[in-house]
């Protein structure tokens, strides 16, 4: 916040359109990180979930996610999750990790990406997406709401 008042005060002093458009990058890249590929196809699944297609979310994760949950265990779970949180009104893109391992995973390529989200009756969801890399493509490996 600092960083764009003092934006704005430079913008006051100086004048010039240069220091204008120097100062919305800034701030533009300090409220918000660039999203990804990883991170756009995390944002296609979860609004999967927000259509209530559990069957589709299901076949759109990766094989790691598969092989912990059937379709009918997804299903019955995601709902009783989500349901009670009510209808997203926001979802901001937060944050994109990547690491090479993960806790009862196999060695691969993950993305943590995590989203900000507003639901109708959780206003300050956060909403985590573990992605495994799946030649060509970024699969779901695991969903988690705090």
């Amino acid at each position: 916040m600092s960083l764009i008042i003092a934006a704005a005060a430079l913008l006051t002093i100086s004048g010039q359109d240069d220091a204008r458009v120097s100062a919305q990058n800034i701030s533009t890249s300090i409220a918000r990180p660039a999203e990804t590929k990883a991170s756009a196809d995390a944002r296609k699944w979860v609004e999967l979930l927000d259509e209530g297609q559990w069957d589709a979310s299901w076949q759109a994760a990766g094989t790691l996610f598969k092989a912990k949950i059937t379709p009918a265990q997804w299903a019955t779970t995601i709902q009783s999750v989500r349901q009670p949180l009510g209808r997203p009104s926001s979802r901001t893109f937060q944050s994109v990790m990547q690491t090479k391992t993960l806790p009862g995973t196999p060695a691969g390529d993950y993305q943590i990406i995590q989203f900000q989200t507003r639901f109708a009756n959780k206003p300050n969801a956060v909403e985590t997406v573990v992605l495994s890399r799946e030649q060509p493509y970024w699969r779901v490996s695991g969903y988690f709401i705090r």
